[in-house]
């Protein structure tokens, strides 16, 4: 049925993974609040009344949905996610563009190397973001960690089998991926932050496709790095900023 547009690349095969995102529509929301008694927010799913929980919450997460609760901002068609028994709220929001008086003149030109993960130049004032061996190192610190914790496995106390013995090797798992996308949004969010103190309006990210290519063949370095996904939350900040993305 579909068979013309998988040919043209325009649709993708279905997936029924068991933790894929499942659509969830604003109108299935309601009753959103603040609970003093639990110190959490709680809304309606489905019908089903739920809690929220936000962690060691470091970012914006709060204040955002402090903001949603004041209608500040609205919320739009997000998603839930099932992994290991926990139920995640991908929350999806439409913020307003933010007024930095940015001159769109001013063209800021970015380019993503193996050295430096971003260097972006502007008004004659060059700064580079990031560098490999600070990545390296600390990629590498998490892998020796991972064989400590695998080592000492043999010698933790048991009780409730396997799962007892090997909980701090599931503390660690994905940590090295969760590093390399904490590390992207930190870059990026530095990448924003640069154009907005140079105002420069226009943002040009340059030679991406033959980047993309060496970072493939640079395996053992870049493992986990995701080049196209360092674009997407470029091209999400840049949106949010009012700064025109242009990928070349």
């Amino acid at each position: 049925k579909n068979k013309a547009d998988y040919w043209q690349g325009t649709k993708s095969l279905r997936n029924f993974k068991k933790d894929i995102p499942i659509p969830l529509p604003v109108k299935c929301i309601s009753k959103m609040k603040y609970d003093p008694e639990k110190k959490a927010y709680c809304f309606n799913m489905f019908a089903i009344p739920v809690k929220t929980y936000l962690g060691k919450d470091f970012t914006d997460k709060r204040l955002i949905i402090e903001r949603l609760l004041r209608k500040e901002i609205k919320l739009c068609t997000s998603q839930i996610q099932l992994i290991d028994r926990k139920i995640y709220w991908l929350a999806v929001f439409e913020f307003e563009k933010e007024d930095h008086f940015l001159k769109p003149e001013i063209i800021a030109e970015a380019s993503l190397s193996l050295e430096h993960p971003i260097v972006v130049k502007a008004n004659n004032v060059r700064m580079n973001i990031g560098s490999k061996e600070e990545f390296l190192y600390r990629r590498l610190a998490i892998q020796a960690s991972q064989k400590r914790i695998q080592a000492g496995v043999e010698f933790a106390r048991s009780g409730n089998g396997a799962k007892r013995k090997q909980k701090a090797l599931y503390k660690t798992d994905n940590l090295e991926s969760r590093y390399v996308s904490h590390r992207l949004h930190l870059y990026s969010r530095k990448l924003i932050d640069f154009c907005i103190q140079q105002q420069a309006g226009t943002l040009i990210l340059k030679n991406q496709e033959d980047k993309i290519r060496i970072a493939k063949e640079q395996e053992f370095v870049l493992r986990n790095w995701n080049y196209y996904e360092l674009q997407t939350k470029i091209k999400y900040k840049a949106e949010k900023a009012g700064i025109e993305l242009i990928i070349g």
